[in-house]
């Protein structure tokens, strides 16, 4: 599967799942917002704060919940932007 670089991206909520396990965000580039979670990343939620810009590398996938389907970056790197 090839990795998407998104630049940029303000954070507009974060949480940890499972017990702190996963990290899962909120984020938006002007109008558009991407939802992302970070499978094994949930100790990250506290380096980060809503309004933080950020960078993201992932894999765009399909996530399907509640009989919903959304399209969904799943993480393997984040970082602050600069």
């Amino acid at each position: 599967m090839p990795l998407f670089a998104y630049k940029g991206l303000k954070i507009n909520s974060i949480r940890a799942l499972t017990d702190g396990k996963h990290l899962k965000l909120t984020l938006r580039d002007d109008n558009i917002i991407i939802d992302a979670i970070g499978f094994n990343m949930g100790n990250l939620v506290e380096d980060y704060l809503i309004g933080d810009k950020v960078d993201v590398v992932g894999v765009l996938e399909i996530n399907s919940f509640n009989g919903r389907e959304t399209v969904q970056i799943n993480l393997k790197d984040i970082m602050k932007s600069i």
